[in-house]
């Protein structure tokens, strides 16, 4: 119970900060049909505005209204999110197909995962395989990568394209803590 509690307790001190700041925003720039409806009627008053709903039912939905605004916020800003490729920096040691699936074999003493390289990924894995060029080497890659959210350690296995870095199987992604 103590939980229901400091969660609308949280809720309605989110909803009055939400509240205010709409107030706020309402005070510099009125709506445009409140303009027009002032010019044409001197007389006109805008209607009084009710905040206790919008307080009650933030209190309800508030983390939605937060993860929201966070979302928002992201898309308005101007960075273009970064989208990640393995880059010459990032490459390891080169390795052949039987190597990478020796190396990537994965053992479970109770079964539940299949004796395959990558597991449960194996068919992922021979996907990725027959996209690939015949013969094409493959090195591994290991990169430290910030995907504008957080940051994430990226490794796996990466085709050779003309001594390039091309199409790329991931591995690991796991998210770094923060510095």
């Amino acid at each position: 119970m103590t939980y229901l509690y400091l969660y609308l307790g949280i809720g309605l001190l989110v909803g009055i900060g939400f509240s205010i700041n709409g107030a706020r925003a309402y005070a510099k720039a009125p709506p445009i049909t409140e303009v027009v409806a002032q010019a044409l009627d001197p007389d006109w008053q805008p209607p009084k505005r009710r905040w206790l709903p919008l307080i009650l039912i933030s209190s309800l939905i508030w983390p939605v209204l937060l993860l929201l605004l966070l979302v928002i916020r992201r898309l308005e800003s101007d960075e273009p999110i970064p989208e990640f490729a393995v880059t010459a920096e990032h490459l390891l040691e080169s390795l052949t197909v039987a190597e990478i699936e020796a190396r990537e074999r994965v053992f479970d003493p109770l079964g539940a995962v299949p004796d395959l390289p990558f597991g449960h990924l194996n068919t992922a894995w021979k996907d990725f395989l027959a996209e690939c060029e015949e013969g094409s080497e493959f090195r591994r890659f290991a990169a430290d990568w910030d995907s504008g959210w957080c940051r994430e350690r990226r490794e796996g296995y990466v085709e050779m394209v003309d001594g390039q870095p091309g199409r790329f199987f991931m591995t690991v992604c796991k998210t770094l803590p923060e510095e």
